[in-house]
């Protein structure tokens, strides 16, 4: 049986229809209705140039070379426009050396701070077992009814003859002295007082500022001078990058300290045999029991305990 141009062509159309069919064609927008690993995707990204969209140095340099070659030779560039141009490549290249100079010396910066901020750590470290003198070492009475509470540190075991406690006012003259703890030794530690803000003659003394010693022999015959706000640094505790000195029970950062030295220059150690002075209008206490090593209370004006 022969083929026919109509069967040929009848054929011809069938199998077209079962490939478009097998493909999945759609003539009407000429695309095959297959996935495509080309397509962008929800989410994704179709900027496909420069990712950091910036224009560097060398990028502009490139489109003015670019420009120059590619001007109308009937109509050149402007020489004035192009100095602008090499003007501005200039300053751009200046403003990006300054940029990397800046952001060099902060990270110099930031490193010398951490340095610094470890050296000073090692070195309120270094201060555990010094005395260290509080920068506001004074008293301050504000009126005739306030009741001063003391906390006074006192180095070594005194002998039996006592200990003297001497407040002095701002010209440095003695307003009150008085003498406790006669014939009995008193031991080392930090002590626990009150001051009423009377003189000798039980008189308010007047508002000001007032420094407050207490002066002794240890068991050897020196003089010891114990000053209000002078007290061993027990510890250093460290706080937010803050360092803060275990001290006279509390916690006192460095920058509130006036000085750390060793024991014997703190508290003036004397000479053997050296003896305290009797101060004027000296009041001497009645013996009282002998106090704890840890926090104790000695007797001036109204005792209190802790």
């Amino acid at each position: 049986m022969a083929i026919t141009a109509a069967d040929w062509k009848s054929g011809s159309t069938n199998w077209n229809e079962t490939k478009q069919k097998e493909e999945n064609w759609n003539p009407n927008l000429n695309w095959q209705n297959k996935p495509s690993d080309n397509v962008a995707k929800p989410g994704a990204s179709t900027n496909q140039g420069n990712p950091g969209a910036m224009l560097d140095k060398d990028a502009f340099l490139k489109l003015l070379l670019i420009e120059m070659q590619h001007q109308d030779p009937t109509d050149p560039m402007d020489s004035d426009k192009m100095l602008t141009q090499t003007s501005q490549l200039a300053a751009l290249e200046m403003q990006q050396n300054t940029n990397n100079a800046m952001q060099k010396m902060v990270d110099t910066m930031n490193k010398l701070s951490s340095a610094m901020g470890t050296s000073q750590s090692i070195g309120a470290l270094g201060a555990i077992g010094k005395m260290a003198t509080v920068a506001d070492n004074k008293i301050k009475l504000t009126g005739p009814n306030e009741i001063i509470t003391l906390k006074m540190y006192l180095p070594e075991v005194s002998d039996d003859k006592g200990v003297r406690l001497e407040i002095y006012d701002e010209k440095g003259k003695l307003v009150f002295n008085e003498k406790s703890n006669e014939g009995k030794e008193t031991p080392s530690g930090l002590f626990t007082m009150e001051w009423p803000g009377r003189n000798n003659d039980g008189v308010y003394a007047g508002d000001g500022n007032y420094t407050v010693k207490i002066v002794y022999n240890n068991k050897q015959g020196q003089k010891i001078t114990a000053e209000y706000g002078t007290y061993p640094v027990e510890g250093v505790k460290f706080k937010d990058g803050v360092a803060y000195a275990v001290m006279g029970g509390e916690e006192v950062p460095f920058d509130r300290i006036a000085k750390i030295t060793d024991y014997t220059l703190s508290f003036g150690v004397g000479s053997s045999g050296e003896r305290p002075e009797e101060g004027p209008g000296e009041n001497p206490s009645k013996p009282t029991n002998k106090p704890s090593q840890a926090d104790s209370t000695l007797p001036a004006g109204k005792p209190t305990h802790t």
